[in-house]
C-alpha cells in the first residue's frame, strides 16, 4: 500500500508534467494568439477527460450493478465537489486565451512566469 510520502511524491510529478504542459500550450498559443484556444484547450482537455481515465472507468464499471439511483448518489456529490474546484482554474485559461485573441499578452506573460517558476522550484527540490 503506498503511504503519504509516495502519494506526495507522485502529485508532485503529476502536476510537475502538467504544469510543462501548460507551459508548452501557453508558449505556442502566444506564438499564434488567434488560436490561442486550441493548443489551451487541448491540454486542458487532456488533464481533465484523458489523464483520469485509469482512475474513473474502473470506478464507473463497479458502479454499474448500484443502479442509476445509487451511481447518481456515490457520484453527484464528488463530482460536483470537483467541478467547483476546478472551475477558477479552467476559467482563467480560457480567460488567458480570450485575451490572447484580442492581442494583450499580460496574464499570459504572468501565468507562464509563474508556470517556469514552479518548474524550476521542483526541479530543485527534485535534485
Amino acid at each position: 500500500m503506498l503511504g503519504f510520502d509516495e502519494m506526495s511524491k507522485f502529485w508532485h510529478r503529476i502536476t510537475y508534467y502538467r504544469h510543462r504542459s501548460e507551459l508548452w500550450a501557453l508558449g505556442l498559443a502566444m506564438k499564434v494568439p488567434l488560436l490561442a484556444m486550441l493548443p489551451i484547450g487541448i491540454v486542458l482537455g487532456f488533464w481533465w477527460v484523458i489523464a483520469p481515465l485509469p482512475i474513473v472507468f474502473p470506478i464507473i464499471l463497479l458502479l454499474e450493478n448500484l443502479g442509476h439511483f445509487g451511481a447518481m448518489a456515490f457520484l453527484g456529490i464528488p463530482a460536483s465537489l470537483v467541478l467547483l474546484l476546478a472551475a477558477p482554474w479552467f476559467f482563467g485559461w480560457y480567460g488567458i486565451a480570450v485575451c490572447l485573441m484580442f492581442g494583450r499578452f499580460t496574464s499570459a506573460r504572468a501565468k507562464e512566469k509563474a508556470l517556469a517558476e514552479s518548474i524550476h522550484a521542483y526541479r530543485a527540490k527534485a535534485v
